[in-house]
């Protein structure tokens, strides 16, 4: 299979990505529109590609949803802008707990003061077979996760699928880590030049059955699962 990113500009992508925030009908925005809305529909989130714009650019919430469904949809507005504009700079624990803050802004999590924090209580990922971290390991590990993958070298989809593996068995936050987990993939896949292929909500059983048969390094599911997504940047490769 041919590497779709060999054939466009990608820095010429990235410029008019982050030139364009805030504009309507523009490159940013619609990708801001398309990862949200997979993201969270992997989530149980019910808001339509539509009813985002709605909300987005009117502030008027169509069909009915849950208060923090509504409130986490709004938040994922400002915390991709947060992954944007952090794009070139190497990943940090304290930029995902930033994100994670953004994302949980006047949640129920919020409330209870754990947005941006590590977890305080043991949790469980549905649908997959692997147990979480413990609360008391959950912060070292992290700090090494990120340390080894900022040690890397000419970075591939495997070592970011490997990521993303671990960083949801460790499931470092009581909620938001799929969603977290996801805006730091979207990242490293833009940092690396590869391929715009990231999780698609309509197909979401099939991503978490991939990363439930991922096994220690093998993450062949995983990557199985992402290139059969389409390429964002390929298909509106007539924006820039």
């Amino acid at each position: 299979m041919c590497d779709k990113a060999n054939n466009y500009d990608y820095n010429k992508f990235l410029q008019i990505l982050k030139e364009t925030k805030g504009i309507h009908n523009s490159l940013n925005e619609l990708l801001k529109y398309d990862f949200i809305y997979h993201s969270n529909k992997i989530e149980g989130s019910t808001f339509t590609t539509e009813a985002l714009q709605m909300l987005f650019e009117k502030n008027i919430v169509m069909g009915t949803h849950t208060l923090d469904d509504v409130q986490e949809t709004v938040n994922s507005f400002y915390t991709f802008d947060l992954v944007i504009e952090c794009l070139g700079e190497k990943i940090t624990v304290e930029m995902i707990k930033e994100w994670h803050s953004s994302l949980m802004y006047r949640t129920r999590l919020y409330d209870m003061g754990l947005a941006g924090v590590f977890k305080k209580y043991p949790n469980k990922i549905l649908g997959a077979d692997f147990d979480t971290a413990n609360p008391w390991e959950t912060e070292a590990k992290i700090i090494a996760l990120v340390s080894n993958f900022n040690c890397l070298k000419n970075i591939t989809l495997e070592d970011i699928a490997k990521f993303h593996v671990e960083f949801e068995k460790i499931h470092p936050f009581q909620d938001g880590n799929g969603r977290i987990g996801r805006f730091v993939f979207l990242k490293q896949l833009l940092d690396n030049r590869l391929p715009l292929q990231y999780m698609n909500g309509d197909t979401s059983d099939d991503y978490k059955k991939a990363l439930a048969n991922c096994r220690n390094d093998d993450v062949s599911s995983l990557i199985h699962y992402i290139k059969k997504q389409r390429d964002f940047i390929y298909d509106n490769i007539n924006m820039f």
